[in-house]
């Protein structure tokens, strides 16, 4: 790799002017739309841009693994030199375009493929590519696994289907015997240390970092030169992502392999990624060096992703939803310069032209290096366009292209019913509260004598690992299952004591959002119907109120009324979730349990809730528990923080508590440090911490496995003693032997 982010060597994947467009007769999807992208030997390839943006397209699309029917599919794909696509001109029909129209206003012809035949001839061209020199991982590592096969089946099968690539070995050991161990080493190779024990264990039996990590082993099986890795960490909690992140790295050094990071979060794509392809509504509008790309934004849509991240929570500019429709750049509202530095002259520019696409500059490229001399066509330091299409944007002036300023999208509907916040000082208290689960012959406490209370338009954050116990918390105020011990208070009156009837006029009051809406959200039923449905326990209503009331809902999360008559598949995530909190919203309910309702969306559609969820407590005096593996996210919208583990509330303190260097136990301190961050000084924090799986320990600190300071002093009373939670400043408590300075 050289220092402007070129490959050097040649590249192991080019593409060339991709398009992958849906539907026909001119009236196309175009997820992707004339992409290019090169991967270079032992590189790592980050393709990072919003849902919808194309990037799994894209990458899907190159294995056949694309859904639906695409109208047209043009392009050049080579790995290693040899096509992935099939012969083109036997199965297309052509059709011409008047000049002037079509794409970005090119002239020429479009390719409409007779599609049951290229999905076959496709096929055809991938056999010997899929699963062996191209590997594929997924973000739900447990909807790849088997549930009925063990971890080490899978193993098997994988090898089995790969024997050439391990014929000697085979050979040399004999059988399944020598298979065994070399799925052993694999497994270790991606820090699964117990790969012996792990062999014989079913995929619900393991946590999702650890099912990750089997998936990549398999896919190590067929020693391939490409890995695909499609959102590979957004499904796992913060400390698992940072080891998976350091795994991918590990792998590229040790096995030389090349690696696409496809994502839509720029702190995972920023912390392993050499070069950086930015995409929007199927089409790459910048690319280069990853330092180049954060560091100084040359396009308006990636200065919105990195206002996205740097400026969580607030409320920012949309991207356009249509960049080739209109006139002019269509990206000019959203941008800094175009608002602020340009002349008239300039911004005018903006207004009439549409700026250059990545074909058109590539092909500019390919002229300009065809003029010199053979032994110059891959040096970084050419001029003109050949520089350009290496460190280029989708922009009349990337030079100037800054991060933009926060929207300011209306509050009307708000301020109406903001008179409703008022009062009492704590809305829900929760005391001593305890939960056994049991797992075969053993049982564990999911909940060790939690006790916590949350003032009223006040959110508590709660955060820790997965099995920490933070959705049973949830669960248990909800009354959605029960405890073995402690009270619950709502307004003092304790929910653990109420009957039926009491617990139905409560739970108007007393509301939850989920991580996933697609469960929540009825797909036989229109977005109206779901939200009237939540009126049905209110008694007898008149049509008339529950469409008023469900057009007040659908205006409060910032959904037009037209949304009302489309089913949930109709929508997209981020509508999806909004449409959930206008259902919890509509009942008018005073305590919301919000457990995970971002950690499935892209950082923008993140901002964009997390801004109605403040808006509401705002106007509406909502009070939250807020759960989340994610510290950062949930100091966005707390005002107080619990932080568990293994059951236990190991930290508890007000919000500006919570910095690296602020907390006191060192959970907490490895859960900030394990949020991908633009800093790299986070790295050395980690570096302190060993590298191994959390376990349920039997009696003392249920951390000190994974603890630095117990490591080094190696002490007794961390071993025998449970420390207690105790008051270590005002406001804030720690349950730690050793509390950090």
């Amino acid at each position: 790799m050289k220092a402007d982010g070129t490959v050097g060597g040649g590249a192991l994947l080019s593409i060339r002017d991709l398009c992958i467009w849906f539907g026909g007769g001119g009236n196309y999807l175009k997820a992707v739309n004339h992409a290019s992208l090169e991967v270079g030997r032992g590189e790592i390839v980050g393709l990072i841009g919003q849902s919808g943006s194309g990037k799994t397209t894209l990458a899907m699309g190159l294995l056949g693994l694309v859904k639906g029917y695409p109208g047209l599919w043009s392009g050049e794909a080579l790995l290693d030199g040899k096509s992935l696509l099939p012969d083109m001109a036997r199965l297309i029909t052509r059709k011409e375009i008047a000049a002037g129209k079509g794409d970005q206003g090119r002239s020429g012809e479009t390719v409409e493929k007779k599609y049951i035949p290229f999905q076959r001839a496709h096929r055809r061209q991938l056999r010997g590519v899929l699963g062996r020199e191209i590997a594929t991982i997924f973000q739900e590592p447990k909807a790849s696994l088997d549930p009925f096969y063990t971890v080490g089946e899978h193993m098997l099968e994988a090898l089995e289907r790969n024997l050439d690539r391990h014929g000697d070995a085979v050979k040399a050991g004999g059988g399944k015997k020598a298979l065994k161990a070399i799925g052993v080493g694999l497994l270790k190779d991606v820090g699964l240390v117990d790969a012996e024990n792990l062999w014989g264990l079913h995929p619900h039996e393991i946590s999702g970092g650890m099912a990750q990590r089997v998936m990549i082993s398999m896919a190590l099986c067929a020693k391939p030169k490409l890995l695909i890795a499609d959102e590979p960490s957004t499904s796992l909690d913060v400390t698992t992502q940072a080891k998976l992140l350091q795994l991918f790295l590990t792998l590229r050094d040790k096995h030389g392999l090349s690696i696409i990071i496809i994502s839509h979060d720029i702190g995972v794509i920023q912390e392993i990624s050499s070069r950086i392809y930015v995409m929007h509504r199927g089409a790459v509008v910048e690319t280069g060096a990853s330092s180049t790309v954060l560091g100084s934004p040359k396009h308006p849509y990636t200065a919105s992703l990195l206002d996205s991240f740097s400026r969580f929570g607030e409320k920012l500019p949309m991207p356009p939803s249509n960049p080739d429709g209109g006139k002019g750049c269509a990206y000019r509202d959203m941008c800094a310069a175009y608002r602020g530095s340009l002349t008239a002259e300039e911004r005018a520019a903006c207004e009439d032209r549409k700026p250059i696409g990545q074909a058109d500059a590539l092909r500019a490229a390919d002229l300009d290096r065809a003029a010199l001399p053979a032994g110059r066509q891959r040096d970084a330091a050419v001029p003109g366009a050949v520089k350009a299409a290496i460190n280029w944007s989708k922009c009349h002036y990337p030079g100037l292209s800054k991060a933009h300023g926060p929207g300011t999208p209306s509050t009307y509907n708000l301020d109406k019913l903001s008179a409703e916040a008022g009062g009492e000082e704590n809305i829900v208290e929760v005391r001593g509260l305890r939960k056994r689960f049991s797992q075969g012959t053993r049982s564990f406490l999911a909940l060790n004598d939690i006790s916590l209370s949350i003032p009223k338009g006040k959110t508590y954050g709660l955060v820790g690992e997965s099995g920490s116990g933070k959705s049973t918390l949830g669960l248990s105020i909800m009354a959605l299952q029960g405890v073995d011990g402690g009270e619950i208070l709502y307004k003092g009156e304790d929910i653990l004591k109420q009957n039926r009837s009491r617990m139905l006029v409560l739970r108007k009051e007393i509301r939850m959002l989920f991580q996933h809406p697609e469960g929540v959200l009825n797909s036989g039923m229109t977005i109206d119907s779901i939200l009237a449905e939540g009126l049905e326990r209110e008694g007898r209503v008149a049509k008339s109120e529950i469409v008023r009331r469900v057009a007040e809902a659908l205006e409060q999360v910032r959904l037009d009324p037209s949304h009302g008559a489309r089913y949930p598949s109709n929508l997209s995530s981020g509508e999806k979730q909004r449409a959930t909190i206008a259902r919890a919203l509509i009942t008018k309910p005073a305590f919301l349990v919000c457990d995970e309702p971002v950690a499935s969306l892209d950082l923008a559609i993140q901002s964009q809730v997390m801004s109605l969820l403040k808006e509401f407590q705002r106007h509406l005096g909502l009070s939250y528990l807020f759960i989340s593996h994610n510290l950062a996210l949930v100091k966005i919208l707390a005002d107080r923080i619990g932080v568990m583990y293994m059951g236990y509330l190991v930290e508890e303190a007000r919000v500006e508590h919570f910095t690296v260097h602020g907390v006191r136990h060192p959970y907490t301190r490895l859960l900030l440090a394990s949020t991908p961050s633009l800093d790299p000084g986070i790295r050395e924090i980690l570096s302190a911490y060993p590298d191994v799986e959390p376990v349920r320990l039997e009696g003392g600190c249920p951390f000190r496995n994974r603890c630095p300071i117990y490591l080094s002093k190696g002490s007794k009373v961390c071993e025998s003693t449970m420390p207690p939670l105790l008051e270590q400043s005002p406001g804030a408590r720690v349950a730690c032997h050793y509390p950090l300075n």
